[in-house]
C-alpha cells in the first residue's frame, strides 16, 4: 500500500504503545510498518529533499501532534510513552481514527494551536488552507510555513522551561547571557548564586577579569503570574545593597505596565526587563537549548549572468 499520511498513523501509533512501555523511534517505525503492511519499496520512499524516508518522517510528525495534545510524552530523546490521557482516548469504544480535529478536544493542543491564530483561522486540515496554498506564490508559502515552525518552537521551548526547576532556569539564563557576549568568553565571568537567601539576585556577570564591574541578574520562572512593580522595586533594592544600578530581570511570564514604569522611574538605574517572548526569541537567535535541524537553500536565476 502507499505510505499513509501522518493523521492516519496517529491512532495506530497510540495502539502499539498502549501497554505503557517506552519505545524508541526505530521500534515505532518497525511496528507501524508491519501494521500498515508496507513493503521495502514503500519504506525506501523518501521526502522531497531525499534526506529522510517518507514513512519515518510521517511517524515523527504523528508523534509530534500526539505529544502536543498530551496523549504521549517523550521521557528521553527519541523515545515515546503513552500517557493516562492517551489511554483514556483509546478506551473510547467509538474511536477508531485520530486526526487534528479530534486532537482539538484537548486543552494542551488548543493552547499550542492558538499560537498560530494571530492572523485568523489556521485550520491545518480544512479547505481554507488548500485554497490559500493554491492562491499563494511558493515564496509566500515557504514564509508562512517558516513562521509557523518558529511559533511552534517558541511554544515548545517555553513549556520546557516552565517544566524545569528554578535552578535549571537560572543556569539557562546565565548561559544565554554568556552566548550574547556578556562577560566575554571566559566562563568564570559568570556565576549562578540563586538560593533561598539570595536577596533577589540569581546570577552575576563580571564585566572584567578583576570582577570590579558587575551586572546582577534576577530570573523568575513563573507560569502565569505577572511581574509586579513590587518585584521590580525589590530587585532594585537588592541592587542597591550590592552597590550597583545595573541589572537584568528575566521571566518566563510578562511584566505589568506598572512594573515597566517602576523600572524606568529612576534614570540612574539601568534595569533591563526581558519577558517570555523576548527570552524565547533570544534563546532561538543564540541557540541556547536550540539546534538547527536543517538549512534549505532557495536558488534563483542570476539574470545579470545572462545579460549581454
Amino acid at each position: 500500500m502507499a505510505v499513509p499520511d501522518f493523521q492516519t498513523i496517529m491512532y495506530p501509533f497510540l495502539e502499539v504503545i498502549k501497554d505503557g512501555q517506552i519505545y524508541s523511534l526505530d521500534q515505532m517505525v518497525e511496528m507501524l510498518s508491519v501494521h500498515f503492511s508496507l513493503n521495502s519499496d514503500d519504506l525506501r520512499e523518501r521526502i522531497p529533499s531525499g534526506k529522510q524516508p517518507l514513512f519515518r518522517n510521517r511517524v515523527g510528525w504523528s508523534r509530534s501532534y500526539l505529544d502536543k495534545a498530551g496523549l504521549i510524552i517523550t521521557p528521553s530523546r527519541g523515545h515515546y510513552q503513552i500517557t493516562e490521557l492517551g489511554k483514556q482516548a483509546l478506551n473510547d469504544a467509538t474511536l477508531s481514527y485520530i486526526n487534528i480535529a479530534f486532537l482539538r478536544r484537548f486543552e494542551a493542543f488548543q493552547q499550542w494551536e492558538s499560537t498560530f491564530n494571530s492572523e485568523g483561522s489556521n485550520d491545518l486540515t480544512g479547505s481554507t488552507v488548500i485554497e490559500e496554498i493554491q492562491a499563494e506564490t511558493p515564496d509566500v508559502i515557504i514564509g508562512k510555513a517558516t513562521e509557523n515552525l518558529h511559533k511552534s518552537l517558541k511554544y515548545e521551548l517555553l513549556q520546557l522551561l516552565k517544566s524545569k526547576t528554578p535552578d535549571f532556569f537560572e543556569r539557562f539564563v546565565v548561559e544565554l547571557l554568556a552566548k550574547m557576549g556578556y562577560g566575554g568568553v571566559d566562563a568564570s565571568n559568570f556565576e549562578v548564586v540563586g538560593q533561598s537567601n539570595d536577596g533577589g539576585i540569581d546570577g552575576i556577570i563580571y564585566q572584567d577579569h578583576l570582577r570590579i564591574e558587575k551586572i546582577y541578574v534576577q530570573a523568575k520562572k513563573w507560569d502565569s503570574t505577572k511581574v509586579s512593580p513590587k518585584d521590580i522595586r525589590d530587585f532594585i533594592g537588592a541592587l542597591n545593597l550590592k552597590g550597583t544600578t545595573k541589572g537584568v530581570f528575566i521571566t518566563t511570564s510578562t511584566f505589568t505596565n506598572e512594573a515597566l514604569n517602576a523600572a524606568n522611574q529612576n534614570p540612574h538605574n539601568k534595569i533591563v526587563l526581558i519577558d517570555s517572548d523576548r527570552l524565547l526569541e533570544l534563546a532561538i537567535q543564540f541557540n541556547v537549548g536550540i539546534q538547527t535541524k536543517k538549512i534549505i537553500e532557495i536558488k534563483e536565476i542570476d539574470n545579470d549572468f545572462f545579460e549581454d
